[in-house]
């Protein structure tokens, strides 16, 4: 398990969360706690979809870097 997570989870992928989960939790308390839409109006979904996108935006960034070298 140590090695999957080695492996798959470095900086990269932290500041990606982190940065993603503070602009996901600021849109839906600027914006979405007072939408219709389902998905902007629920704060957990938003703050599991900032965590996926900051995820997914830090792995693509590692790859391009790791890609130059």
């Amino acid at each position: 398990m140590k090695d999957f997570l080695k492996k798959n989870f470095n900086l990269y992928h932290i500041v990606g969360i982190v940065f993603f989960e503070f602009i996901a939790v600021f849109y839906w308390y600027k914006k979405g706690q007072f939408s219709d839409n389902f998905l902007q109006n629920n704060l957990f979904l938003m703050i599991v979809w900032g965590l996926l996108v900051g995820y997914i935006i830090a792995d693509l960034v590692k790859n391009a870097v790791n890609r130059k070298e």
